[in-house]
């Protein structure tokens, strides 16, 4: 990989000698490998090399944005982001991009084992764990990989100069049960930043234990019950809402429903939720965010009283906060925006089973959780898989059932956390119990 700090410095100093008041360039390289398994066979796979840049420049106060897949067309990027602000209204909102600062170092970031296998041992190891998924083929599997090395520099006029390289990897595996006009479906998933926490045996395992016990399922009645949500179904839960309730730029453009709450209790006391960028080998850890600023652990809820939002450089110009440095990207055309990185939920002292021999009649949803949609503080959830609960025991599979609540009442409807958590791709959370929601059951 060639020097991209030095590339992305150079740029930078091309639009300040074109007139620019503020200048950033973010390099990217990356090289992926991937592959995909259909009916337990090799489908498609390649190993694709690819980079680009994004350019943003200020002048007075107007933002140009430009990007290019090819470094060679850099400078002409950077000159189009300049025409462009010069040509397009100025945003009284825009303070500052990030100045240079101090780095918190992060382990486990990048392996040279998972950087330098080969695409065929990839693909022995995913077969591994198709062959479990597919039982006595009775079952139909589906898989797929994609293992990541990136490389991103970033430089802004402000002195900001930063780089970094990282592996990460990322399987799944779905067997497919039918039993007549009766379809079950179980997947199991497998990620990291190492080829050691690359294990698609176990992902096998999951996938066909879920499909075979999901085979079976029955409509349930309407009504309000608890629900029941294991650790990923946590994990997804809570970031999809606090994900959108704290983010700053929904805060400054007034469309988060957490815009006044800060140092309220706004959740069970039971709740405390991290924000931790500095997790060992997490996917969400990092030094510093895109614009290249520090990345900061953060506690977002401390036993149900909201501390603070993530941000970004705009984000906390607009608001008068601290940028905590929580900036991602969704494209090199698009603007950052701030965004959680690994998820870190304290446990209760619940166990699960105990979270089910308590639940009198209830929903145990699995694998997916519950989102936040929009400006919108209502959640409407369908259930992909997921369990009936009755007088403490689970009695069969669901189908055709749909979860309703709002934001608020899942935060402080939360009647238990178990003591043992699932740690996951940096994240770690605990299975919960959900009180009172509305379930739809199709019968």
């Amino acid at each position: 990989m060639s020097d991209i700090l030095s590339v992305a410095k150079k740029q930078v100093e091309y639009g300040v000698s074109l007139g620019a008041d503020q200048v950033e360039v973010y390099v990217v390289n990356q090289s992926q490998a991937r592959l995909n398994i259909s009916n337990a066979h090799i489908v498609g796979g390649d190993v694709l090399d690819v980079g680009g840049a994004g350019v943003r420049v200020y002048k007075n106060k107007a933002l140009g944005l430009a990007s290019t897949t090819r470094l060679e067309d850099l400078k002409e990027a950077v000159e189009k982001a300049y025409k462009m602000a010069k040509g397009t209204t100025k945003d009284p909102l825009f303070k500052t991009l990030p100045e240079a600062n101090q780095y918190t170092p992060v382990d486990g970031l990048y392996d040279k084992k998972l950087a330098e296998v080969s695409f065929e041992d990839l693909s022995m190891r995913l077969m591994e764990g198709v062959k479990i998924a597919s039982g006595d083929n009775d079952y139909v599997v589906s898989a797929g990989l994609t293992r990541s090395i990136n490389e991103i520099g970033i430089a802004n006029s402000l002195g900001v100069e930063c780089s970094y390289i990282g592996t990460n990897i990322s399987g799944s595996i779905s067997s497919k049960l039918e039993r007549g006009e009766d379809v079950a479906v179980g997947r199991g998933i497998t990620m990291g930043r190492s080829l050691s926490k690359f294990d698609p045996v176990k992902a096998g395992n999951e996938a066909i234990s879920k499909a075979t016990a999901r085979i079976g399922a029955s409509k349930v009645d309407s009504g309000t019950m608890d629900l029941i949500i294991d650790y990923r179904g946590t994990r997804s839960s809570i970031g999809s809402v606090l994900g959108v309730g704290v983010n700053g730029l929904n805060v400054a453009l007034g469309t988060s429903f957490l815009s006044d709450n800060i140092g309220d209790m706004i959740a069970t006391e039971s709740l405390t939720v991290i924000d931790d960028p500095h997790v060992v080998g997490g996917l969400g850890s990092r030094s510093f965010d895109v614009e290249g600023c520090p990345s900061t652990q953060l506690e977002i809820v401390e036993k149900g009283v909201l501390k603070t939002f993530v941000t970004d450089s705009y984000s906390s110009g607009c608001l008068g906060i601290a940028n905590t440095g929580n900036a991602s990207k969704r494209s090199l055309t698009s603007k950052p925006s701030p965004s959680l990185t690994n998820l870190i939920v304290t446990p209760g002292s619940w166990s699960f089973e105990e979270l089910i021999k308590e639940t009198k009649q209830g929903i145990l949803m699995e694998d997916s959780g519950l989102g936040a949609r929009g400006n919108s503080t209502n959640i409407s959830s369908m259930v992909n898989s997921g369990y009936y609960v009755e007088n403490g025991e689970i009695i069969h599979p669901v189908k055709n059932t749909m979860i309703g609540t709002t934001v608020f009442n899942f935060l402080k409807n939360i009647g238990g956390l178990t003591k043992d958590v699932l740690t996951e791709g940096g994240s770690s959370t605990p299975a919960l119990k959900l009180k009172n929601v509305k379930v739809s059951g199709g019968r």
